[in-house]
């Protein structure tokens, strides 16, 4: 989630610091809730932008709060014990989750996303919040194959899958090592089943 946006006081332009947050539940379906440490004076305007991973892919979602003017508050809600202000979405985008995949197995064995890559300058283009994404999703396929989860057993779990679901064979090598915690890092980032992944495998990878 990122926000940002200035104030008008008499004469006086202000301009905030865009501030960039992460968190584990998203509230809002078609509108966002959101709290914020700036002030809500009339004369303030913000934009709002919101990256999450939902069942059909990633969604990005984009919010302005023109000073008071497109605001509606709510007195109460079961989330929140002080009121809070609805903001209505202005832009919502659907990326498919094959375009993340198709970023990363581009270079499969690359430690960094492929900045040469057309979708993902197309997708920076979007929102920056997709280089936070991207960081993590690279960060979480390292974690698989040098990090804390390099002996989970899922990363093997997924492997017999492969082999006895979909003829799949490994060689014991640091190449195969790297494959499978990129499809564990993957598949975490984005919420897929290993059904899911070995389809993806066998269509980019294998």
């Amino acid at each position: 989630m990122k926000y940002s946006g200035h104030a008008v006081e008499g004469s006086t332009y202000y301009e905030f610091e865009p501030v960039q947050m992460q968190t584990d539940v998203l509230y809002g379906e078609s509108y966002a809730i959101l709290e914020e440490d700036n002030t809500w004076a009339v004369d303030t305007t913000f934009h709002y932008e919101v990256l999450y991973v939902s069942d059909e892919g990633l969604i990005l979602k984009k919010f302005y709060r023109k000073k008071l003017d497109n605001v509606q508050t709510l007195e109460s809600h079961p989330l929140f014990q002080s009121a809070i202000c609805v903001i209505e979405e202005t832009a919502s985008e659907y990326i498919n989750e094959e375009d993340i995949i198709q970023i990363v197995t581009k270079d499969v064995y690359a430690s960094k996303v492929p900045m040469n890559s057309s979708t993902y300058r197309y997708l920076m283009e979007r929102s920056e919040l997709f280089e936070q994404f991207f960081e993590d999703l690279y960060s979480e396929m390292d974690q698989y194959y040098n990090g804390v989860k390099q002996n989970a057993p899922e990363k093997w779990d997924f492997a017999n899958f492969l082999q006895t679901s979909y003829g799949v064979q490994f060689e014991q090598s640091e190449g195969a090592d790297i494959i499978l915690s990129n499809c564990l890092g993957i598949m975490r980032k984005l919420n897929l089943t290993y059904e899911e992944m070995a389809e993806y495998f066998c269509k980019y990878i294998y």
